[in-house]
């Protein structure tokens, strides 16, 4: 049964298209659809995609169109096998007439207004998939196929740009006519966003300005921080502004690097200035690979950077190019001079700087002694710098930077320039009455391609000290100190020629003596200020002076500083005079005193005391007399209690002469045992009686 259905299915459909003149090919067929395979007859019932059975699903989204002038077009999507599946376009117009086209495993249909489908008037269309015994149905569209145009993408040319903080896409249309803009984007972690662009008007009244005439139309996106992925359809709009059409498909994925872009790892590493006047700049980078949607991979997608160093030669601004970029990670070898390095990245956005660093110009410490030498030479207010000539053909420029550097002088000088054979000068001339004393730096620069800026190479770079230098360097304030017994210590304020590197070559410090006997010279490095002279002989005077050379001219003498050595004593032999001298004064002071005391006394004898005795003994004088002091006045000098003096004159048995006692001798009564003369004082009567009357106890 099925073998014979099977059989007539092929027997009776390839007849009706083949021989009927309403079913030719590239035209709607007005016949009846085929029998199904099982042979039964008309068309199975069909079933609408949300009722088919398992993972059946059937045609969807139909769109009929016109492509362009008498051209139209219809095309769906299908969901499920497509194995053995048959899709068939139906159309049905005015009068209950219908036809179909035979699709096959297609889901596209063209045909042209001469295929027998009324283009003018309404016609209504759907699609019919048979699978089996199943018939699967799309819904159905009613539509006047002469409005209903579809517009046609942008084409793959569209141009990304920055605008007011967001991403401006600008493309070109082959249609001129007005259209509806869409766009969809998504970034790495994101799926599809849809957005809306606006209505494009050719005149320039739409939401975006048109500003490249009626053949163009742009969209406005938001910026991300993220890589992006965008997409652009159209849709055509009818005369009174409703939509005359369907989308088109979508463009070309437009890729977008994030914002901003991350910036690299840079290293630079710079070598030594070699003989040939130029040194090695090795870069160093480590560039981040943000992450890319699933359709921007590649380097030519759009959404990668490049990275790119702009060298910049800060001397001789008067050449003709003083910057080039090149690619970062190259190794450049560049002159002497120093230089601006500014890394920059590039997208299809454009060049971002991103960061600056500088490279120095090397010390002239640093250069080969042949490129440090100036031959420089001053007559009148003309000044000349003069070097040995290069290969022929060469451009020199030489920079003359004044003191302060806040200004340099750049002058080229051409190969028909050059001086005498073997050697180029270059000279300058001051104004009259300027004052020319000061460090100036002078550096000469050689290439023979003027116009690459990286081709240069240094030929001299150094210092000159404009003025008399013999006398502008002399040092000042020269000062003297004692060091020790047989030293001093020389110091001195530094030369004005210390600040201009390697003109200063050497200090020298000369001491002689003032008898002319012994003279001799230090030489001092430029970097110190301070010298101890030794070997200088005790008690002598000496005169010392300094001066500073260059590598050219000895210097002038500093004005003569005189400073006598004295003898220097050992602090045993101070502290010995010091003891000896303490000694003598003592020794004086005690003689002194001793001679004095016997002199006062023998010109000067002691005068009784009232208060140290109580009697004084008259030679000469008979019997005992008691003499009472009237009053202390008679003695102003001491004041005593009034007592009573006794007068003591004693006799012997023979009437020899009395011997006197002591002055000031106190007597009492004898101590038993004593002479049997017993020595009493004779007391007037009076006193007799006072001393005899009892005492109170």
């Amino acid at each position: 049964m099925g073998l014979r259905g099977t059989g007539l299915h092929i027997l009776i459909f390839l007849p009706l298209c083949r021989l009927s003149a309403s079913c030719r090919a590239g035209s709607c067929c007005f016949e009846k659809l085929p029998l199904h395979p099982d042979g039964a007859p008309g068309p199975a019932l069909p079933l609408h995609p949300d009722g088919a059975p398992g993972s059946l699903s059937g045609p969807r989204n139909l769109s009929c169109y016109r492509v362009s002038g008498a051209e139209y077009e219809c095309s769906w999507h299908y969901d499920g096998s497509e194995a053995n599946v048959s899709h068939f376009l139906r159309c049905c117009f005015g009068g209950g007439r219908c036809c179909y086209f035979p699709a096959g495993r297609s889901r596209t249909v063209q045909f042209s207004e001469q295929a027998g489908v009324p283009v003018l008037s309404k016609v209504t269309l759907w699609v019919e998939s048979r699978l089996g015994n199943w018939t699967l149905k799309s819904p159905a569209i009613s539509l006047y196929l002469s409005h209903w145009t579809k517009a046609s993408p942008p084409p793959g040319d569209i141009k990304v740009s920055r605008w007011d903080g967001q991403l401006r896409l600008d493309w070109n249309v082959s249609d001129e006519v007005q259209a509806e803009v869409q766009f969809r984007r998504r970034t790495p972690t994101t799926n599809w966003t849809l957005g809306d662009c606006g209505p494009q008007d050719s005149s320039g009244s739409g939401v975006i300005e048109d500003t490249h005439g009626g053949s163009s139309e742009s969209c406005l996106c938001p910026s991300e921080s993220l890589a992006q992925e965008l997409q652009i359809r159209r849709r055509l709009r009818l005369p009174s502004g409703a939509p005359g059409g369907p989308w088109s498909s979508w463009s070309v994925s437009v890729c977008v690097p994030p914002e901003p872009f991350p910036q690299p790892e840079v290293t630079f590493l710079v070598g030594p200035l070699g003989r040939g006047g130029r040194r090695n700049l090795t870069m160093q980078a480590q560039a981040a690979q943000p992450a890319v949607p699933e359709g921007c991979g590649g380097d030519e997608s759009g959404a990668q950077a490049r990275h790119l160093v702009r060298v910049h030669m800060l001397s001789c601004a008067c050449q003709r190019r003083t910057s080039k970029t090149v690619s970062l990670g190259r190794t450049l070898r560049l002159s002497g001079a120093a230089y601006d390095l500014v890394v920059l990245t590039k997208t299809r956005l454009g060049l971002s700087p991103n960061r600056t660093w500088h490279l120095p110009a090397p010390n002239v410490s640093e250069l080969p002694p042949e490129m440090r030498t100036l031959d420089v030479s001053v007559d009148g207010n003309v000044t000349s710098v003069r070097w040995a000539a290069g290969d022929p053909g060469t451009t020199y420029c030489v920079e003359r930077r004044a003191p302060g550097g806040s200004h340099a002088h750049c002058a080229l000088i051409g190969p028909e320039d050059g001086g005498a054979a073997g050697a180029v000068s270059h000279r300058w001339r001051s104004a009259p009455g300027l004052h020319h004393e000061g460090c100036y730096h002078v550096a000469v620069f050689a290439t023979k391609n003027p116009e690459k800026p990286l081709l240069w190479s240094t030929v001299l770079s150094g210092y000159y000290f404009g003025g008399n230098t013999s006398v502008a360097g002399t040092p000042r304030q020269v000062s003297v100190r004692k060091h020790s017994g047989d030293s001093v210590s020389v110091e001195w304020t530094p030369s004005p020629l210390g600040g201009c590197p390697g003109v200063l070559t050497r200090y020298v410090v000369r001491c002689e003596a003032e008898d002319g006997e012994w003279a001799s010279e230090w030489l001092v490095p430029p970097t110190e200020t301070r010298v101890t002279l030794r070997g200088l002989r005790a008690g002598a005077a000496y005169r010392v002076r300094v001066r500073a050379d260059t590598a050219r001219l000895p210097g002038a003498w500093s004005p003569a500083q005189r400073f006598p050595l004295e003898v220097r004593i050992s602090r045993l032999a101070i502290i010995f005079a010091s003891l000896g001298s303490f000694a003598s004064v003592l020794l004086l002071g005690s003689l002194g005193y001793v001679g004095l005391s016997r002199a006062a006394w023998r010109l000067c004898p002691p005068l009784p005391t009232p208060c140290a005795s109580t009697a004084v003994e008259f030679p000469g004088s008979q019997g005992k007399q008691a003499w009472q002091w009237r009053s202390p006045a008679d003695f102003p000098e001491v004041v005593c209690p009034r007592g009573t003096l006794v007068v003591e004159a004693a006799r012997d048995a023979d009437d020899a002469p009395a011997v006197p006692e002591p002055a000031g001798r106190l007597h009492g009564r004898p101590e038993p045992g004593g002479p049997a003369h017993e020595r009493r004082p004779l007391l007037p009567e009076a006193a007799q009686r006072r001393q005899d009357a009892p005492r109170p106890a």
